[in-house]
């Protein structure tokens, strides 16, 4: 148990960080980038513009801002980036000047290439390479390419996301050394905390049961002597109800200390799960419940015997408590892949209000006036879950249709 809270701590508290850290890395990769792509249009659309218009001004003009000074340096204000090729060509596509400016490298036979797969292309800008082009073609079909080198800026944004990478690694490792000894003794808190609820609860329902069976006897009792009658009758509803009560509240109390494991042994679902519907039979006819089963021969299954007639035990109260007289109630066992499906399916009038994953948690019931007057104590599914999870099984709840509860489990 301390174990699993520890891990589920340490978990938390290392998926949040990872969580944050590629939020914030894909935030400022993507800002860089954004940042890099507008400074280039907007030096390419500075160069293309007609040189009459840069001489009177009314070109726009580009111009990186000075970073503040650090580690020593202090970078001045760009009026270029760091290397740029400025290429005219004539009205038949062939190159007619390169020339090189900033720090670009000599003009390269890829560039060359490149140049003829731009003029191919017809684009008015786009990406080539590590290059960025823009084109503006004259009415005689000649015109001038700018194309800039970013393969500087890229290799910055690479190395910032792999050191980012690195450095969040390392904070993760820094993190799980941390949160050790801090989580265990969270952990040791929650433990204890969860030992507590439950000897509590133990302890009540044990408790619970001298009063219960004194109250009952005594109602034997006084029954005898004046005969039943609509308040013992009520009286009785209700110890039979907390009698219910006690036994689901040990119940869960032991299954969450462990206390119900037993050796396990070979069960057969569909014989146990038949001799079980049977036994609900005469329940099901006082309500005049219409039953079907579909029992079909599957492979046993290791698990506790006391505790899968429980579960089954629990089901059948659940469907019995709440279908309505003259409704239907739909029982069947069948193999799925390697597991064994157990499906109960019972007609209602109304629908529980709560959301179907709800209801399998303690004490959490559909509609509390009508869980009520059914004497429902909000225990049942949830000790069924909780004995399909000691199964290495799931259990699932939902409503097929309007009119329609669905409970399928799992081994």
């Amino acid at each position: 148990m301390k174990r699993y809270y520890r891990n589920r701590i340490m978990l938390s508290a290392m998926l949040s960080f990872l969580i944050i850290l590629i939020v914030a890395v894909a935030g400022i990769w993507l800002f860089s980038y954004q940042r890099i792509e507008n400074s280039t249009d907007s030096f390419i659309a500075s160069r293309l513009e007609p040189r009459e218009e840069k001489e009177n001004g009314r070109a726009p003009r580009f111009s990186q801002e000075a970073t503040p000074a650090m580690f020593g340096y202090t970078p001045g204000r760009r009026n270029i980036p760091s290397g740029f090729y400025e290429i005219t060509f004539t009205a038949d596509g062939t190159v007619d000047t390169i020339e090189k400016r900033g720090i670009a490298e000599d003009a390269s036979a890829d560039v060359q290439e490149y140049v003829k797969e731009v003029i191919r292309t017809n684009a008015e800008k786009g990406k080539i390479g590590s290059y960025k082009y823009g084109i503006r073609k004259k009415e005689d079909g000649s015109g001038t390419i700018i194309l800039v080198d970013n393969s500087i800026q890229l290799h910055m944004l690479y190395d910032m996301l792999k050191n980012a990478g690195l450095v969040g690694f390392g904070i993760l490792i820094l993190l799980a050394a941390v949160l050790f000894p801090v989580s265990n003794r969270m952990a040791d808190i929650f433990v204890r905390n969860a030992e507590q609820q439950r000897q509590f609860i133990t302890d009540a329902g044990h408790d619970l049961k001298t009063p219960v069976a004194i109250a009952r006897a005594n109602l034997d009792v006084l029954e005898l002597r004046e005969g039943q009658n609509k308040w013992s009758s009520n009286v009785r509803t209700q110890v039979d109800r907390m009698e219910h009560l006690v036994q689901d509240l040990i119940l869960m109390a032991q299954l969450e200390e462990g206390k119900s494991e037993e050796a396990l042994n070979e069960i057969d679902l569909t014989t146990l799960a038949e001799e079980i519907w049977e036994e609900y039979q005469p329940s099901l006819k006082q309500k005049r419940i219409r039953g079907e089963a579909s029992l079909k021969e599957t492979t046993p299954i290791k698990g506790t015997g006391n505790l899968i007639r429980r579960m089954l035990c629990l089901l059948m109260d659940n469907v019995v408590q709440y279908t309505p007289d003259e409704g239907i109630v739909r029982l069947s066992v069948m193999p799925e892949k390697k597991k064994t499906r157990i499906m109960l399916t019972n007609s209602v009038t109304e629908l529980p209000s709560e959301k179907p994953e709800k209801l399998t948690e303690r004490f959490v019931r559909g509609d509390s006036a009508r869980t009520q007057k059914s004497g429902g104590s909000g225990i049942g599914l949830a000790a069924i879950r909780r004995i399909c999870e000691k199964h290495h099984g799931k259990l699932t709840v939902d409503y097929p249709d309007e009119h329609t509860f669905r409970v399928k489990a799992e081994l």
